[in-house]
């Protein structure tokens, strides 16, 4: 079944999720954003500032240890995790302090030897985002299969977590995963879109039933199929968010909605939802040529409104 979302404003607020008044940080929510390289610390902060301006209570940020310094001077909000290196030869890394082992080498991508550190950590998460900015090392994508492949908690999976799995890696993951792929990924992990457009919506439903995941497909419209067999298509026409970043301003407005309980159903929908009202006020601000994706994030607060 295909639902054709023509009233943006009613839909979300019949998605929206409640509000804990009386409770804490931790009752709002708690979102572990796994992303960010050396070459690409802009994507962490991205997905991560969005998070914090969708709703969630306690962020947490997983990047290399050498980009934290840069995120830190960005973001003041989040927790942080700092994924180190450990020395050559040192094969107690775990249960020495820096200052016992003479210092801790630098990172600068995810790697398979932090996996550990990181499911531990997902007992404290509600929802975890994976991908923006991981960069395609080897090593980055083996570390992206065997967390996923292992984390219970509910996901979305974006960009280089994407980049990093095969079709039958995603047939491993068992805890409930939103992919949120543009046109060329999904291209990589299910086959080619078909050339019509009637054809797509059934073509998407069926990849989703196949897999038993959301997939939602960056497109004019946005597609969302679940693996129940329905289709949510969300309106999207702003060529002032084709910009780099964009996808993970949506990334982390999703996993901030799966933290505050939203089904990834309604994660999935309410977060293209709202993604667009914001791209579509900082267009009124600023214009198609100037906007930028953090524009979209500033606008999040008009469009929980």
């Amino acid at each position: 079944m295909i639902h054709e979302i023509e009233d943006m404003e009613k839909t979300i607020s019949e998605l929206l999720p409640t509000r804990n008044e009386k409770g804490d940080k931790r009752a709002q929510g708690c979102a572990l954003v796994i992303a960010g390289s050396k070459d690409m610390p802009g994507a962490a902060a991205l997905c991560t500032k969005a998070a914090l301006r969708s709703g969630a209570g306690l962020v947490t940020l997983a990047s290399p240890r050498r980009i934290v310094p840069i995120l830190q001077a960005k973001l003041s909000e989040p927790v942080f995790i700092s994924l180190e290196d450990r020395r050559a030869g040192d094969t107690n890394f775990a249960k020495c302090a820096p200052d016992e082992i003479g210092g801790i080498d630098e990172c600068d991508f995810l790697k398979d030897r932090h996996v550990p550190e990181l499911l531990k950590s997902t007992k404290y998460q509600q929802a975890v985002a994976i991908g923006p900015g991981l960069g395609q090392r080897q090593e980055t994508r083996t570390a992206v299969r065997n967390f996923v492949t292992r984390c219970s908690v509910p996901m979305v999976i974006d960009a280089d977590g994407l980049n990093s799995l095969t079709a039958s890696d995603l047939k491993q993951i068992d805890a409930p995963a939103i992919l949120t792929p543009h046109r060329r990924e999904f291209a990589r992990l299910f086959g080619e879109l078909p050339q019509e457009a009637a054809a797509l919506p059934e073509f998407l439903a069926g990849k989703a039933k196949e897999f038993g995941k959301i997939i939602l497909l960056k497109s004019s419209p946005i597609l969302i199929a679940t693996p129940e067999g329905e289709i949510f298509a969300v309106p999207a026409a702003n060529s002032g968010m084709a910009k780099g970043g964009s996808g993970d301003v949506l990334t982390g407005i999703i996993v901030a909605l799966l933290a505050q309980g939203c089904t990834p159903a309604d994660a999935a929908v309410l977060g293209a939802l709202l993604h667009q009202k914001a791209g579509l006020i900082a267009r009124q601000k600023l214009g198609a040529f100037s906007m930028l994706p953090s524009d979209v994030i500033e606008s999040l607060p008009q469009a929980f409104q």
